[in-house]
């Protein structure tokens, strides 16, 4: 795993449809993530579910939450985009469904843990 600013780091998320974000709101923990990759929406636990389906807050996308890049690990790592100094490139793996950050240089993973 590469570090960023010399931390390791390591974000978890899960995936789906919004149909399925009700299932998500039953076991999710606060700070969860989940990405709707029919709509782009990107929602976090705000509370932890137990008693009662977790709360969640909504980005919606693709306005706030705009992947260009859609496709495959191997063709995602191979690519060198040119970003603008401070910023990110962000791209999506078809074939793993993980989230991959171009930073500085190099590739970082988010992996898909769902």
């Amino acid at each position: 795993m590469n570090k960023l600013h010399k931390k390791d780091f390591s974000i978890a998320f899960k995936t789906g449809t919004d149909a399925n974000k009700s299932k998500f709101k039953k076991e999710a923990v606060q700070g969860e993530m989940y990405f709707a990759t029919d709509s782009k929406n990107l929602y976090v636990a705000e509370t932890t579910a137990g008693l009662s389906d977790a709360t969640l807050s909504q980005f919606i996308g693709p306005e706030i939450f705009n992947v260009t890049t859609r496709d495959t690990e191997a063709n995602i790592g191979a690519s060198t985009p040119t970003n603008p100094a401070g910023e990110v490139n962000i791209a999506f793996g078809t074939d793993t469904k993980d989230f991959y950050i171009y930073y500085d240089g190099d590739w970082y993973i988010f992996n898909n843990d769902s």
